[in-house]
């Protein structure tokens, strides 16, 4: 696929069109060498940074009852079991049934020790199953922050669509067999890496660029601010240097992004700002915005500039402090300093995010002229 781009409608239709860029997937790449040609084509200097990981691989997932059978994914930092599986009884999670039952949102593993890794960690139950909820309720796996060291009890995950059959089991106590299945193996994922001189310290642009499925609003906005971010940098002057982190393996606990910085802990820890471009940047009907920064008065000017720049003022949260989300919360574990860029989407982590219908564009460009001036000014 060539790598030239035309336009931000171009932009979003070539993103789309490599298809589930899960990493270690075809998609992916094949997405990250052409995003690799599209940092040269902005002017930088840009390679691959070859990260390895322990890749999943499903297996069978379901969960088989005298109702049907109900089919699903591997929690991906979850236990797994024989081909025998799990039989018992089906209950709420935290009541005495073999097998526990929930929904949730795919949000809700957002950062390392959530609610639910603790409940895993603490649970009873032989087996969990959750219903994951979204517009589209298509099946949105929460993200595996633990997949390095897989622990708990098997979950398995399911498509919003089923939740009201399984509550329904559930609540009747329901016998069950859980099966869940899957295969763990070496592989390689990677992120991109480009760079302009000039003096230290430099200005960081941070973005993920592997998912769950194709995800097109909740990762593509970010990389089309960070490709027009670093194009205006190189046709300016400068008096500091840039370098340009597109990671892999947001969706696995940010092995791009954690490798990367620990082989280059200055850039997280001695940079003059992380500018982090996360999830969900100019996705259709929600524009809710966050923008956060441990820069004191940081976060209201960019707000100011979203605005400026024809974002709707009225849906940016602009916030000192606070808990870091995404790969922002990296930089802030490693002390650095970071302006953090997180929206909302109704098809968070669901197959159906997929363009043109789950993208606004003209929030989506906005977002990336308001990041460009902000890494003109901060580069200058």
């Amino acid at each position: 696929m060539s790598g030239q781009l035309h336009s931000a409608p171009g932009f979003f239709a070539a993103y789309d069109a490599f298809g589930e860029r899960r990493a270690g997937s075809p998609g992916d790449r094949a997405s990250a060498s052409w995003l690799r040609d599209l940092a040269e084509q902005a002017g930088a200097s840009a390679r691959l940074l070859p990260t390895p990981f322990a890749r999943l691989t499903p297996g069978p997932a379901r969960l088989e009852t005298a109702a049907g059978i109900l089919e699903g994914l591997p929690l991906f930092d979850g236990g797994l079991t024989g081909a025998e599986g799990i039989a018992g009884r089906l209950g709420p999670i935290g009541s005495a049934a073999e097998i526990g039952v929930a929904e949730m949102h795919p949000g809700a593993a957002s950062l390392p020790g959530n609610a639910f890794a603790r409940a895993r960690a603490e649970s009873r139950h032989q087996g969990l199953v959750i219903a994951l909820r979204t517009r589209s309720d298509g099946l949105a796996p929460l993200n595996a922050h633990d997949q390095d060291h897989p622990f708990g009890p098997p979950v398995l995950q399911l498509a919003g669509h089923d939740a009201a059959r399984l509550m329904a089991l559930a609540e009747a106590g329901a016998s069950a067999r859980l099966v869940v299945q899957g295969t763990r193996a070496p592989d390689v994922s990677d992120s991109v890496r480009a760079e302009l001189p000039g003096a230290g310290p430099n200005l960081v642009l941070l973005t993920p660029r592997t998912s769950w499925w194709t995800s097109t609003a909740e990762r593509a906005g970010g990389i089309l601010a960070w490709l027009a971010a670093l194009r205006a940098l190189a046709g300016a002057p400068r008096s500091r240097g840039v370098v340009a982190l597109a990671s892999c393996g947001h969706e696995l606990g940010h092995f791009g992004a954690r490798a990367a910085f620990d082989q280059e802990p200055e850039l997280a820890r001695e940079s003059r700002l992380v500018i982090h471009l996360g999830a969900n940047l100019g996705a259709a009907e929600d524009a809710r915005l966050t923008v956060r920064s441990n820069v004191a008065g940081l976060a209201p000017a960019m707000a100011a500039r979203l605005a400026a720049e024809g974002y709707p003022a009225e849906a940016i949260a602009a916030e000192t402090g606070g808990k870091a989300n995404g790969e922002a919360h990296e930089i802030e574990q490693r002390g650095g300093r970071y302006l953090s860029l997180i929206g909302s989407n109704p098809w968070f982590h669901a197959p159906e995010d997929r363009w043109p219908h789950s993208v606004d564009l003209p929030r989506a460009e906005a977002i990336a002229r308001a990041v460009a001036a902000l890494a003109l000014a901060e580069a200058g």
